[in-house]
């Protein structure tokens, strides 16, 4: 008897709280999964709801309300540093955590439950961000092939405000998203537009030539001087169109082929490349794309 009264107050004074991987488990699951485990459901909800916000404010900066790389680096540094710090603070927490302060909690029909709902609420910015890039709304791009370099490398991922031709009429000089005027299922193309509606455009050894000045092109590479399309007689933009051109002059399918592509009409156009979001290149993530200052 006496050696039963002395081993109770062990047993007792060694049981387990809540386990610190499960809870980690379940963060990972879900943010704020882990809280409800431990019997905090109220700090949960709450970090759960801080997470649904940054992950929406991280959708805004891919689309034209916020498209800018510093809004996209801060949105995307916000959502994972607090993703962090509710996977830490349930861990920690679950190591504190007595197990008599989780009465009734540990049910695993409740955490599926909570698993569900939350992949319900999260479906809803999910299913928007689908809708909307299928309209053109969401921007998230990549660059395939070379006809846009040096000013765009293949294999880089860009931002682009797509309410930006929605109010403004195009500029010359503006790198755009549009729909090919030939092929307009095809994935958007981008270039730059060199010349808008009732201009005047010639082609001299792949340099523009428009309205009769010659057009500032430091980023282009022209291509051979006697390369196809590298000089092109004097054509007028038609009414209601823009003439692009890809910085890669010998590379480039563009407005310059009638038949391949032509001008570009003003309803074919998504939206203006911002910034190039991610590179192998760190140095040019974030980099301006937009409109050069010359123009």
């Amino acid at each position: 008897m006496a050696f039963v009264a002395d081993c109770a107050p062990a047993d007792v004074s060694t049981r387990r709280g809540p386990s610190p991987w499960i809870a980690a488990f379940l963060t990972v699951l879900t943010p704020g999964l882990g809280h409800l485990y431990i019997g905090q459901p109220r700090r949960g909800i709450t970090l759960f709801v801080l997470i649904l916000i940054a992950d929406t404010l991280l959708m805004f900066a891919m689309m034209g309300v916020l498209a800018r790389f510093w809004m996209f680096a801060v949105s995307l540094a916000l959502l994972v540093g607090l993703w962090l710090f509710i996977l830490l603070d349930a861990i920690v927490r679950a190591r504190r955590t007595p197990s008599s302060s989780m009465p009734g909690q540990n049910r695993w029909t409740i955490y599926v439950g909570a698993f569900v709902l939350a992949c319900l609420v999260f479906a809803a910015p999910c299913i928007y961000a689908l809708q909307a890039h299928a309209s053109g709304r969401l921007l998230w791009l990549s660059v395939n092939g070379s006809s846009m370099e040096p000013t765009l490398e293949s294999g880089e991922y860009l931002l682009a405000d797509a309410s930006y031709y929605r109010n403004r009429l195009p500029m010359r000089g503006e790198v755009a998203v549009y729909k090919d005027p030939k092929q307009p299922d095809r994935y958007p193309a981008i270039k730059r537009i060199i010349a808008i509606e009732g201009d005047r455009v010639v082609m001299r050894g792949g340099h523009a030539v428009v309205n009769g000045m010659a057009v500032e092109e430091p980023y282009i590479e022209p291509g051979a001087a006697a390369g196809e399309f590298a000089n092109m007689p004097e054509t007028q933009v038609p009414s209601g169109h823009v003439f692009v051109l890809g910085d890669n002059r010998a590379h480039s399918v563009d407005s310059r082929d009638s038949v391949a592509h032509g001008p570009v009409p003003l309803g074919n156009l998504i939206g203006r490349v911002t910034d190039v979001a991610i590179s192998r290149h760190l140095a040019r993530m974030g980099r301006w794309i937009g409109t050069p200052s010359s123009w």
